[in-house]
């Protein structure tokens, strides 16, 4: 299993919703501030995309995409003074929506959210950029995942909604995959340190064997190269030095196993995840969350296998 499942599965990628507009001239939406992701795809048409702080507008040609890492305040419109449908949330039409905004459509757009579960002291987006846009790319596996998706929303088939929240899941995958061979290992942060081959197989370890007792002087040991240089990439690449990369791993994993295992004990769990008392585990837990291990799993939940 490759980090990036690893990571994937401990988080937990919740696609919630999902909505489909198909607008007339001239067209204009602002999108209040959302606490996720926010995706869009220009289906049809072209227009702009304009952020919340941010000078001036970014166009956007049919078959585009665009992720909001931190849910920024945004605009997306038709041209650059168009008339705008203000304070739009995502969620107000419910799970999976078709919106028909005008009986003369000239532009479809597909919108969505990603969330996550349990993100806490690791998140996937916080080294993105506020706006990573994907140009279209014809017959690329996005390109071909974006014209199912838009499909399947139009078909009036059984658990269409549940469909449309499985492919967003890949759908996040294909951005993120698309944004690394776009920007290069180099200039793509934590998801370019996965592709690298120093770094990626640090990762691996890493993520596969948390509990083994692993210092900056083994894990170079373990990619073969010398201890300076290793410390030096991997903080360049995984933005943060290899110590504490680890240490977030380690209370990222515990807080899946606190709320999915409600049988194991919290000494169980230090262990698992690397620490050698539940004590230590403890303290470190709470200095990072702000809330022990038990109070933790109490707050939000488990339930017993």
């Amino acid at each position: 299993m490759d980090s990036l499942t690893h990571i994937l599965n401990t988080v937990r990628l919740k696609s919630s919703v999902y909505c489909r507009s198909e607008l007339g001239s001239p067209w204009g939406l602002h999108f209040a501030p959302c606490a996720c992701a926010v995706f869009h795809v220009l289906h049809r048409g072209n227009g702009y995309l304009r952020v919340e702080g941010a000078a001036g507008l970014s166009p956007l040609h049919e078959g585009d995409v665009v992720l909001l890492p931190g849910g920024d305040e945004h605009s997306i419109v038709e041209t650059p003074d168009a008339p705008l449908f203000r304070n739009l949330e995502l969620d107000q039409w419910g799970e999976c929506a078709l919106m028909r905004w005008s009986d003369a459509p000239t532009t479809v757009i597909l919108c969505g959210t990603f969330d996550f579960e349990h993100i806490g002291t690791y998140s996937l987006l916080k080294h993105l950029p506020r706006v990573v846009r994907i140009p279209h790319s014809e017959g690329s596996a996005l390109s071909s995942l974006l014209a199912l998706m838009a499909s399947e929303a139009e078909a009036a088939r059984p658990a269409r909604e549940l469909v449309l929240r499985r492919m967003a899941d890949v759908l996040f995958i294909q951005i993120m995959l698309r944004w690394v061979e776009l920007q290069g290992v180099e200039h793509s942060g934590w998801l370019g340190a996965l592709h690298d081959p120093l770094i990626g197989k640090a990762l691996d370890l890493i993520h596969t064997q948390p509990q083994h007792p692993w210092t900056v002087a083994s894990l170079a040991r373990a990619v073969a190269c010398s201890r300076s240089f290793f410390a030096a990439r991997f903080t360049a690449l995984a933005g943060a030095p290899p110590m504490e990369y680890l240490r977030r791993w380690r209370l990222q994993l515990a807080m899946r196993l606190l709320t999915d295992h409600a049988r194991a004990s919290a000494g169980e769990i230090a262990i698992r995840v690397g620490y050698r008392s539940e004590a230590a585990f403890s303290k470190a837990f709470k200095r990072e969350m702000g809330i022990a291990p038990g109070a933790y799993r109490k707050q939000y939940g488990a339930t017993p296998e």
